[in-house]
């Protein structure tokens, strides 16, 4: 982050609501930030929620709207930045998801349970696991969560994500040479359609317009509202194919 074009400028040191990503999964959030703190994008920060849970998150651009509406959603608070102290406290809650991995994969194992494990990200106090998988239905999986949150002595849960989802840990490049959408500004994954292809004139070729995940590519949403117009796709078919009646 050290482009000073992505900064926040001085004048935006009054902004109560910014942005924020956490640090070890895609899970996004609006956080709270007193008026007289400044911020910028890429610092890392601890921030509280409503159980007062401390995560380790990173700072990402203002919300301008403050509506009630937007204020009802922040929910974290700002507590302070990470500092250098607290490097050891991440090294250690690194080792103890790398052992809670190791445990959660060998009891899903055992249960002969239909999930395949994807992330685990622990709260910065250590006090609450958030155990990532996907599968092809649901799954009760209350038995593994009671014997992971006795092994662990902590609180534990289990969180079902789709393939978009998990593409979104393993920050990679897509066939357009740049960084995957959904591992850098998306913060929303929405369903892609094949219509989404077809309105655009595309090749309908499956290598094509197939993303890292295996489903459609989100960026294929971009431009569709522009070709909603049948006029305006019909002038567009005749720019690429040229006016047959000339």
């Amino acid at each position: 982050m050290n482009d000073t074009t992505h900064m926040l400028s001085e004048r935006c040191s009054s902004v109560r609501y910014l942005s924020a990503r956490s640090a070890k999964s895609y899970q996004t959030y609006i956080l709270e930030v007193a008026e007289n703190v400044v911020l910028l994008p890429g610092d890392e920060v601890l921030a509280a929620g409503a159980d007062k849970e401390l995560l380790h998150v990173v700072i990402g651009y203002p919300r301008r709207d403050t509506s009630a509406k937007k204020r009802a959603t922040a929910n974290l608070e700002y507590v302070r930045k990470l500092a250098s102290t607290d490097l050891e406290r991440l090294s250690e809650n690194q080792q103890k998801q790398d052992a809670a991995m190791i445990l959660c994969k060998e009891q899903v194992r055992l249960s002969q349970l239909p999930i395949h494990l994807v992330n685990c990200e622990l709260s910065f106090s250590g006090k609450q696991y958030v155990f990532y998988f996907t599968a092809e239905s649901r799954v009760d999986f209350r038995s593994l969560v009671s014997m992971l949150s006795r092994a662990l002595r902590a609180k534990v849960q289990m969180w079902q994500i789709g393939s978009r989802d998990e593409t979104r840990f393993f920050p990679t490049v897509g066939m357009c040479g740049r960084e995957l959408c959904c591992n850098t500004f998306l913060k929303e994954i929405k369903p892609v359609s094949l219509k989404c292809a077809r309105v655009q004139n595309l090749s309908l070729n499956p290598s094509k317009i197939t993303g890292v995940c295996g489903k459609l590519m989100c960026c294929l949403r971009y431009e569709t509202y522009e070709y909603g117009d049948d006029t305006g796709l019909e002038a567009k078919k005749k720019s690429v194919n040229g006016d047959s009646s000339q």
